[in-house]
């Protein structure tokens, strides 16, 4: 039996949509982000071009750290609230064009690849109660609540443009850790919301999803569908390992975690089989490690005043000489020189 690695992904649109909402939403009011080290938005390499597509992993750790960084403890949902009035982004007419609630609910499950992929969306019903649910599959994704919240947010929203004052939710469910307050949740939702489900859903009666749409336009909903079908993502469409794994190692070098055991372990595989996996796409771990290291080191450096020798072993340098030597090989400058040239008034 082959071991398969689910690498989720995020499509450019949803990305870059997300994206601009989490810098919006950063930035204070001198139009400065009052985020310190540890956040960047996805463009921040090539800020001239739109973000492109993503990895779920990646995708996910950027919402969180923002969230941690910006004080923004419910940023899922503030993004959420930001967008009110643009609908469920790329999957808008859906819900303005259905027939009814139900097929607009049912067009959005299949074609919920088109935004993100490494999750699944369903829609069933029991009992005279209707769920939707959105569940993510890749198994490296451990900070769910901030996406749990904004995906479920913005659905939502869609369904209140639907539905309007027909929409009342039963239940709220996440899979996702409690946060501290739960209040904003149930505001929200104005429903009870249930932390540390199976599921993440929507729940609400069955008959809701008869409900006809009142701007319903078949030709537009056909032609909607049309063209979520021809982006469908196809079996073969090439994975985002590499900015995955260079995510899971941001997050893992700082806490001495960063060995392919762990990685392997993390996405749900064999060390053999995460080797194997990135030979193919010629890509070494270790590599990948070193650069990562480098990168954030850069970053230590330039924005906090945290000593190098601190930097080093948080890196997972067993002497700060091994450090040194291998910034200088990477940067062709000292620790300190570098973090003096950082900052040197312009």
């Amino acid at each position: 039996m082959t071991t398969r690695l689910v690498v989720g992904a995020v499509s450019a649109e949803a990305n870059r949509l997300a994206t601009e909402l989490v810098h919006h939403l950063v930035l204070d009011g001198r139009g400065r982000s009052s985020t310190h080290a540890g956040w960047r938005p996805h463009s921040h390499q090539q800020p001239a071009r739109a973000p492109s597509k993503t990895s779920l992993l990646g995708f996910t750790r950027m919402l969180a750290s923002a969230a941690e960084q910006s004080g923004r403890s419910h940023l899922g949902l503030d993004m959420a609230c930001a967008q009110e009035g643009q609908g469920c982004g790329i999957f808008s007419n859906l819900f303005l064009y259905a027939p009814t609630v139900g097929d607009a609910l049912q067009a959005l499950t299949r074609y919920f690849p088109v935004g993100q992929t490494g999750t699944t969306t369903s829609l069933t019903q029991a009992l005279g109660t209707a769920r939707f649910s959105y569940d993510i599959h890749d198994p490296a994704v451990g900070e769910r609540l901030h996406d749990a919240a904004y995906t479920l947010g913005k659905i939502y929203r869609s369904l209140r443009r639907s539905a309007g004052e027909s929409l009342v939710l039963d239940q709220v469910t996440l899979a996702a850790e409690q946060p501290h307050f739960m209040e904003p949740y149930r505001r929200f939702f104005s429903a009870p919301v249930a932390f540390g489900a199976q599921s993440t859903s929507l729940c609400f009666s069955s008959s809701l999803l008869g409900l006809p749409i009142a701007s319903a336009d078949v030709q537009r909903y056909a032609q909607s569908c049309s063209r979520l079908e021809r982006l469908m993502p196809t079996p073969n469409e090439t994975d985002l390992l590499e900015d995955a794994l260079r995510s899971w190692l941001a997050h893992a070098a700082p806490q001495g975690q960063a060995t392919l055991e762990q990685a392997a372990a993390d996405f749900g595989v064999t060390p053999r089989t995460m080797q194997r996996r990135l030979k193919d796409k010629g890509i070494s771990f270790q590599t990948l490690l070193a650069q990562v290291r480098m990168e954030t080191a850069r970053q230590l450096l330039a924005e906090s005043q945290l000593p190098v020798t601190q930097i080093a072993h948080q890196l997972g340098f067993s002497e700060t000489s091994a450090f040194t030597r291998a910034f200088r090989t990477y940067t062709r400058l000292s620790p300190r020189a570098f973090r003096q040239a950082s900052f040197a008034p312009t």
